[in-house]
């Protein structure tokens, strides 16, 4: 039966020199940076990208860490870091094919088929009004909504008070809440 160690056990062990032990830090959280990645950057390769520079970013400035703080936080505020550079570099980024991996809700909470492709439909739109957001209000919304994070994480994540990031929030969501129904209003009267 193999031994469950922390994450600061684990950072430690690498300090060290178990190098191996780094690897269980990469398989513990490598899907949840990869998810954060693939719903900013909505490019699986570019996900796959950033995931891998995060944990070698990671690895490099382990020193830098903190162990008072959850690992994962400080893990996801540098791939936040790198999805925000990469939309900054590339701010027409296309809505791809790819946005069935986005898919928040499994296809068995329908009922019917037509339910679930009105479904499919509206959470394209969501999504579509989510990605048109700037970069800052996609990653705070991403970050509470879809990775389940307190305030107070996504404020150590994004180095601000909490009070700016609730801000920052209801602004995202006003601004989503715009986009989406003012599409949709749009299409109506079209």
């Amino acid at each position: 039966m193999a031994i469950m160690f922390s994450d600061q056990e684990l950072v430690k062990m690498t300090l060290k020199g178990k190098k191996d032990s780094f690897e269980d830090l990469v398989n513990r959280y490598s899907r949840k940076v990869y998810s954060l990645a693939l719903r900013m950057l909505r490019a699986p390769l570019d996900a796959e990208d950033v995931t891998q520079e995060a944990f070698l970013r990671a690895y490099r400035s382990l020193d830098t860490y903190n162990p008072d703080y959850p690992f994962i936080n400080w893990l996801l505020k540098i791939a936040s870091n790198l999805c925000i550079d990469r939309v900054r570099k590339d701010q027409n980024v296309s809505f791809t094919d790819t946005d069935d991996e986005l898919t928040l809700l499994p296809q068995s909470t329908y009922k019917d088929p037509e339910t679930a492709t009105l479904g499919k439909e509206n959470l394209t739109e969501l999504l579509g009004a989510l990605y048109s957001l700037p970069a800052k209000y996609q990653l705070i919304i991403l970050l509470r909504y879809l990775e389940g994070l307190k305030y107070e994480e996504i404020a150590t994540i994004l180095e601000e008070p909490v009070g700016t990031v609730k801000t920052r929030l209801h602004r995202a969501r006003k601004l989503l809440k715009d986009r989406y129904y003012n599409k949709e209003e749009g299409e109506m009267h079209g």
